[in-house]
């Protein structure tokens, strides 16, 4: 096996989202029972201020630094939506708090091409989310983690490669309690190297079978299982702007990292999804919601961006946004797509017609793009009705109509007037052909009984006209040709 760790030294300052990156800004924390800076920005560094330095000794460096508390539950929150995005990488993920990830890449590195396509895509959308990250891949995932937190970026294909790598690392990086920690140091170790020296046994009697456990599956010499990450029935995410945004524009940055998130979620699960719900949430708690789509299940991320934008267009915000919410409540089954064969134009027609259709319908609105079926009723203003474009909305019916129809109907049957027994229209119509008759409706209280005809006016155009046989027998015009 071989497992990817995923460390990201820098997430207690990506998680508070800071709005200016040239500001002096620092997370605080307690360090030995007292407030110190956890963390701080290129800028904050650039003054002189370091990590464990007190508050007040960074203040009076830089009369401009911003310094807020570190906040766990986001960082959590942000941890575990990264765990979501990883899903279309690998099926095994396993959270590693509080700034890393796991995951087992060994079934993954033939799908993306190989091992460094693979890893070239994880920088890339980590960095397309605005994640510093060191990646390391090892045969153990705590040999993998380990060397990531250390600032090793490797690729580690076997044992021996990891042995040698992880023989350089100080023994204070190894997550062990401080009573090991000292014992170890008056042993006279200085780095991992010389404790793998050292024969089992005796250590064991020094530091107990705990360690050794715990050594050993650093090294691979035992198994090493690790809950995996198991992601939610549904998708319900939420983001919290650095700023109040007033504009849609600035919106599609934070609604893309949520629609990265939905897209892992949804290829882990071998699904895709027809319908997003956004929530926009102003600063008096007012929510704007609206609903993205989609004529056929969908999980690519493009694709659903570039619908998103269509929608955003559109939207007018009532009031400045501070966060963004996504929801999607049910899952469609969407297998992996294969590619094709020959060329890489056929069968593409239909699916960018497909696209085109969702793009008009998120722009215009989903009532102003809707497709037209045929209904079984003989009554032609019961013989079709509306539909989702390209779907079948009902019975799947095979319908033929009898004769010859037009193409625009009017809403509404229009009183003829006659002369002399014959309707006109601008003029005496003349009839085509043979009449067809039409009695339907009984079974459902709007029955009718008529005899239509095509006709034609004196200037040549033809209409569609019926006569009833029942009551006055008047005519009427229901559509053109």
């Amino acid at each position: 096996m071989h497992w990817l760790a995923i460390h990201l030294p820098a997430l207690s300052l990506e998680a508070l989202a800071p709005t200016d990156a040239r500001a002096p800004l620092a997370v605080s924390d307690r360090v030995a029972g007292h407030p110190a800076i956890l963390l701080c920005n290129e800028a904050a560094a650039a003054a002189g201020i370091v990590p464990g330095m007190r508050i007040g000794a960074a203040r009076a460096l830089s009369g401009s630094l911003r310094v807020r508390r570190r906040d766990a539950g986001r960082e959590a929150h942000l941890l575990e939506g990264l765990a979501l995005w990883a899903g279309r990488f690998s099926s095994q993920i396993v959270l590693a708090p509080p700034r890393g990830l796991l995951l087992e890449m060994q079934g993954s590195k033939r799908l993306f091409g190989g091992t460094l396509p693979l890893l070239r895509q994880v920088r890339e959308g980590l960095n397309e989310m605005g994640h510093h990250a060191i990646l390391c891949m090892a045969p153990t995932p705590a040999g993998a983690l380990l060397l990531a937190e250390a600032g090793r970026q490797k690729m580690i294909r076997d044992l021996p490669g990891l042995h040698r790598h992880l023989a350089s690392l100080s023994l204070q990086q190894l997550p062990l309690p401080r009573e090991q920690q000292e014992a170890l140091q008056n042993m006279g170790m200085m780095c991992l190297g010389d404790l793998l020296q050292l024969p089992g046994p005796g250590l064991g009697r020094r530091l107990g079978r705990a360690f050794l456990d715990q050594l050993d599956r650093l090294l691979g010499r035992r198994p090493d299982p690790r809950p995996l990450f198991r992601p939610p029935a549904r998708f319900h995410r939420h983001l919290e702007l650095p700023a109040e945004v007033e504009s849609v524009a600035a919106l599609q940055f934070a609604a893309h990292r949520l629609i990265l998130q939905l897209s892992g979620f949804l290829t882990a699960r071998q699904a895709g999804t027809l319908q997003l719900e956004w929530r926009l949430v102003h600063p008096r708690g007012e929510v704007t919601r609206f609903r993205l789509g989609l004529l056929s299940p969908e999980r690519c991320p493009e694709r659903l961006q570039t619908l998103l934008q269509e929608r955003l267009e559109r939207l007018v915000l009532p009031a400045p946004v501070r966060e963004i919410g996504l929801t999607v409540e049910r899952l469609e089954p969407l297998a992996g797509r294969p590619g094709v064969l020959f060329d890489a134009r056929a069968g593409s027609e239909p699916e960018a017609g497909e696209q085109l259709l969702e793009r008009l319908r998120a722009r215009l609105g989903e009532q102003a793009v809707t497709g037209i079926r045929l209904v079984p009723d003989h009554r032609p203003e019961r013989a079709w009705c509306h539909c989702t474009p390209g779907r079948q909305a009902g019975m799947d019916v095979v319908w033929q109509l009898r004769g010859e129809r037009p193409l625009w109907l009017l809403p509404e049957p229009v009183p003829l007037e006659e002369q002399e027994g014959r309707p006109w229209w601008h003029g005496r119509l003349v009839l085509e052909g043979e009449r067809e008759r039409i009695e339907a409706g009984w079974w459902d209280g709007a029955p009718v009984a008529r005899d239509y005809f095509a006709a034609r006016t004196p200037a040549g155009g033809r209409l569609w006209l019926y006569r009833e046989l029942r009551g006055e027998r008047r005519w009427y015009l229901q559509g053109f040709y």
